[in-house]
């Protein structure tokens, strides 16, 4: 990748503007984050398509533009920016003025953290309040948005001027590049930064309309916004339909539905397979659905959402339990997730079901 490496001093030099000695005895302090997104996603750091700047930033005193939404994108894919309440507006047209960022990119982070409140609870990493912070991170970063003399990681008016500070302190005025590099610093993950950027740019009237809110019941703690449940589910074109039982066909179908992403899925297997008497794939009662870049951190947290998403509708999809990540759910046992381990042991990704998500069905209607 040495030839990457070169191709990219003379973009950097051109867009950073900084002397190539600064660059070559600098770089681990000035670009690690922006060379990790090079490498996760060649094409998203400095490519034109996300450095296009969304009109209207500059104009509210912020004194820059934003960078337009890359790809890959994943939450926003599913999930529209919603409308903003009121009192949550106030606080992030009042924190954009303080610390001179848009007000639409910290509109942006409250949409993707938390919809604006709307899902305020503690995340499965430990972060709390409207903007999402770990408590160390506010320890170092946190202010007094209120003005009542204490810092408070809950209260909303603090959580949002400290994103502010957090990200004023990432760099985030150091132009388009500096907005890029904040957001890394937010949350190191290149889909989260253009979810972000394109709900920045919806709330400045150059994206996608912004919606009327949901219900808020539907969010669950710790994985981002999860598709809605719709139970129309058609046919998925998949040979794993064959063969299955109609709650699990069904399920495969509503799943398939909720996370197109998902492109490879097991069925049933032959009643001569050696793990019949442990598994439900046997009865075509059971769905194996593969994970995308399952072992990047990224791929994680997709099945994660997979795997919740199931959780939170096991009930409508008559489900019994659910394998992800070497944790298996089964509600008959324990309504909370427990470590698992095959019968054959963990000794790869395939059979710690790190690489899919296993569905198991009840039989029925």
């Amino acid at each position: 990748m040495k030839w990457l490496a070169l191709a990219l001093v003379p973009v950097l030099i051109f867009l950073l503007g900084v002397p190539i000695l600064l660059i070559t005895t600098a770089a681990a302090f000035v670009t690690p984050a922006v060379a990790e997104q090079i490498r996760i996603d060649p094409c998203s750091a400095y490519a034109s398509h996300v450095t296009t700047a969304v009109p209207g930033a500059a104009e509210d005193g912020a004194g820059f533009d934003l960078p337009r939404p890359g790809t890959p994108r994943q939450q926003s894919l599913t999930s529209p920016a919603q409308a903003i309440p009121a009192r949550i507006k106030t606080l992030y047209l009042a924190a954009a003025a303080r610390y001179q960022v848009p007000w639409e990119l910290l509109a942006g982070i409250g949409m993707a953290e938390t919809r604006h409140g709307r899902n305020n609870r503690t995340s499965s990493a430990g972060a709390q309040g409207l903007m999402q912070f770990l408590p160390g991170t506010f320890a170092s970063y946190g202010v007094d948005g209120d003005g009542d003399g204490r810092r408070s990681i809950h209260s909303d008016a603090d959580s949002v001027f400290s994103a502010a500070n957090y990200l004023v302190h990432s760099g985030v005025k150091d132009g388009q590049a500096g907005a890029i590099r904040a957001l890394w610093a937010y949350n190191r993950s290149v889909a989260y930064r253009n979810d972000v950027l394109f709900y920045a740019a919806s709330y400045a009237g150059d994206g996608a309309p912004v919606v009327a809110t949901g219900d808020p019941t539907e969010c669950l703690p710790g994985v981002g916004d999860l598709p809605d449940y719709d139970d129309t589910c058609p046919a998925s074109g998949s040979a794993a339909e064959h063969g299955m039982q109609a709650t699990a066909r069904h399920g495969l179908r509503c799943v398939k539905q909720a996370f197109p992403a998902i492109r490879s899925m097991g069925g049933r297997r032959s009643s001569s397979s050696p793990t019949c008497r442990f598994s439900d794939h046997c009865a075509g009662l059971a769905v194996d659905f593969m994970i995308p870049k399952w072992n990047t951190a990224a791929g994680n947290r997709f099945g994660w959402q997979v795997a919740r998403w199931v959780q939170a509708h096991a009930r409508q999809l008559r489900v019994k339990y659910i394998i992800w990540d070497a944790e298996k759910w089964n509600p008959a046992v324990s309504n909370r997730w427990r470590p698992y381990r095959h019968p054959y042991g963990n000794t790869n990704p395939t059979l710690a079901h790190r690489d899919h998500v296993h569905v198991s069905f009840y039989p029925g209607q």
